[in-house]
């Protein structure tokens, strides 16, 4: 009996370890999948190759690693471990494998690091530390990654008022930084005052109620998109907050609460090229909020609370795309899309449905932008849905 328990408990070790293969024409990709149970990463599994580049043990069930588990891999420039139950990295364990451009550590369990976890890995471009239990780090942690260019903290517990704001001072090449899903509602103004190269800020879901001015500061000249979605903004007062940003090309804002934004708000914009206002509370527009904005090719207005928007808005602007669905929209300008075209703007695409369109105004729209050859969304007219109001009066009347 005692022979036959020694050969289950074999048996259960062999299959704890994960299985691996080795792909790519050069044969220097491995990839892993898990075993039956929870593995402890050891020397041995994915170590000792010359010639290996990447590899891939997400989702192995490792809650572990042990030291010289990644020893004699210097052609190593993928790493993957995301999506296993690793709590802590030990101090060390990572600094075999010194080519690793791009670590994975996404979605785990981690929750600190020990200062110096990062000092071999000297190359590194992209660190992705997305959904762990991160609450805050140790000032120094990043100092060693010069080259780091992309930085994925999302989905963590981080709270800004806690992050020392010389925390990315060693980090000038950094390009994209994601804050999003954590709380960075009182963050230190010049949390980002190192950064002049970052381009893509993303604080989707971050417990804003204004916009942050760490996210707007004067060192951030190169910003392309500025991501503050699915916060609680209720307003912008200042014609001046976006002032600095002079590289700007998309600005997301939907899913706010936003009801009120100045008229000069994006003035200053010279670059922008798409602005998402979608899902707030907004009733009227400026005129002059748009105007002026010269390569503004994409504005999203949808689920919002609009009766009607004017031509001259758009004055100024490149504007092609143009939704205004879900608003409470029941015509609009007589000759809309082509009265755009006389002031130089002309449309390739309009939304406009679901709205409680006048059926006589909606017809009128139909037949400017077929004739006008624009896309739009004809999905609901299929005879099944309503897409408009029938009144008594089969001319659009526009002053209802």
């Amino acid at each position: 009996m005692g022979r036959w328990w020694i050969l289950i408990g074999l048996v259960t070790y062999v299959n704890a370890q994960p299985s691996c293969k080795i792909y790519g024409t050069s044969k220097t990709i491995v990839s892993c999948k898990p075993g039956d149970s929870d593995y402890v990463l050891v020397r041995g599994l994915i170590s000792d190759n010359n010639t290996t580049t990447k590899i891939i043990l997400r989702g192995c069930r490792i809650t572990n690693v042990e030291y010289e588990s990644f020893e004699n891999l210097p052609a190593l420039k993928h790493l993957d471990l995301s999506q296993n139950s690793i709590r802590f990295l030990q101090l060390g364990t990572l600094d075999e494998a010194l080519a690793v451009m791009h670590l994975n550590l996404s979605f785990n369990m981690l929750s600190q690091f020990p200062l110096g976890l990062f000092d071999q890995k000297t190359k590194l471009t992209t660190l992705d530390l997305t959904g762990n239990k991160i609450v805050s780090f140790e000032l120094g942690i990043f100092d060693p990654l010069r080259r780091l260019k992309s930085l994925y903290l999302s989905s963590n517990s981080l709270v800004g008022k806690d992050l020392n704001p010389y925390l990315f001072d060693q980090n000038p090449n950094l390009s994209i930084l994601d804050f999003s899903r954590n709380d960075m509602s009182q963050s230190p103004d010049n949390l980002l005052h190192a950064l002049y190269n970052l381009e893509t800020l993303n604080l989707d879901r971050t417990l804003l109620n204004v916009v942050p001015k760490f996210a707007t500061s004067s060192n951030l000249k190169s910003l392309k998109h500025l991501i503050l979605s699915t916060n609680q903004i209720k307003r912008i007062d200042d014609p001046t907050v976006f002032i600095n940003l002079d590289s700007l090309k998309v600005l997301d804002l939907s899913k706010n609460n936003l009801d009120f934004i100045h008229e000069n708000t994006f003035k200053t914009l010279r670059n922008l090229v798409g602005i998402i206002l979608r899902s707030n509370q907004i009733t009227t527009l400026p005129e002059t909020l748009f105007q002026n904005v010269p390569k503004l090719i994409n504005i999203e207005l949808s689920d919002n609370q609009l009766e009607t928007i004017t031509v001259a808005s758009f004055k100024g602007t490149s504007l092609k795309n143009l939704n205004l669905s879900d608003n409470k929209i029941k015509f609009l300008p007589k000759n809309f899309c082509l009265e755009l075209q006389n002031i130089d703007v002309t449309l390739a695409k309009l939304y406009f449905l679901p709205n409680p369109w006048e059926c006589a105004c909606m017809n009128e729209l139909v037949n400017e932008i077929k004739n006008m050859n624009i896309l739009y969304d004809g999905d609901d007219f299929d005879g099944e849905h309503q897409v408009c109001v029938v009144r008594d009066k089969f001319i659009c009347d526009r002053t209802l």
